[in-house]
């Protein structure tokens, strides 16, 4: 089986006992990551840690967003290190489908490196934005649990759910050994091009992990401007990753595929 973090604020001990009885309920073993928080360390200290970058300005990040960047970049390293080929990171608030154990499976590792797939996204949010609920994907075929598995073509937002190879941790680790963005646009921004260029993102559908807003609110959220402007930078990239999504669903290289939470 895969080695499976589970990050957590320490004050937020319902949402640890919650995940912590689904992954016991199933067998699998797990550790606890305590994730940074905001509250608790100087925001000097906080951006100095994230660094900054070219894009910086143009995907602006709050303290909670640099705190929790910063936990999990904190644990690629660990998991560059460790001796699994790659490993399961949850955020506590994730609801695991009964389908979720088949993704903790060593053959989910070989499937993603049959396919040169650095992270592969196992989250659904069941939000308003589009590009969650109608991501574009290339299919690659069965994956684990009567899945389908797709390369991801667009911006696939959020962090709750990935499994992370050993060897897509230690190449983020060395080409961008501070954040500077936040987390889910350094994995799966394809505006920002940063991780998702480096790593060929991969993810299922139905997916067996839900961020469960309704459950719990987010920790971040509530600090962020929810209009917020947007640089020049950030407009020519977000245009010039529309025209080029538009021209692969022209071609039939991606569809939209709906999202959906495995119910099994």
């Amino acid at each position: 089986m895969l080695p499976i973090h589970v990050v957590n604020l320490a004050r937020e001990a319902e949402r640890l006992a919650r995940i912590g009885a689904a992954l016991d309920g199933f067998g699998l073993g797990w550790t606890r990551v305590e994730a940074l928080d905001r509250r608790a360390v100087p925001a000097g200290e906080l951006r100095a840690a994230f660094g900054s970058g070219p894009l910086s300005r143009a995907y602006p990040a709050t303290p909670g967003d640099m705190a929790c960047s910063l936990t999990h970049h904190r644990l690629w390293d660990r998991i560059a290190g460790g001796a699994a080929e790659a490993a399961v990171v949850l955020e506590d608030d994730a609801l695991l489908a009964a389908t979720f154990p088949a993704f903790a499976e060593d053959a989910v590792a070989r499937l993603m490196r049959d396919h040169a797939m650095g992270v592969l996204k196992l989250e659904f949010w069941p939000g308003r934005a589009r590009s969650r609920r109608l991501p574009l994907g290339h299919a690659l075929g069965e994956g684990p649990a009567g899945t389908t598995l797709y390369r991801l073509r667009s911006g696939f937002l959020g962090t709750c759910g990935y499994v992370l190879s050993a060897r897509g941790a230690e190449a983020l680790l060395s080409r961008f050994p501070a954040p500077t963005v936040p987390v889910d646009h350094l994995l799966f921004g394809r505006s920002a091009g940063m991780g998702f260029a480096l790593l060929r993102p991969g993810f299922v559908c139905p997916a067996p992990v839900l961020h469960d807003v309704a459950a719990f609110a987010s920790d971040i959220r509530p600090e962020r401007n929810p209009a917020p402007a947007r640089t020049l930078r950030r407009r020519w990239r977000d245009w010039r990753t529309r025209r080029a999504e538009a021209a692969e669903v022209g071609s039939g290289a991606a569809v939209p595929v709906a999202m959906a939470f495995s119910v099994a």
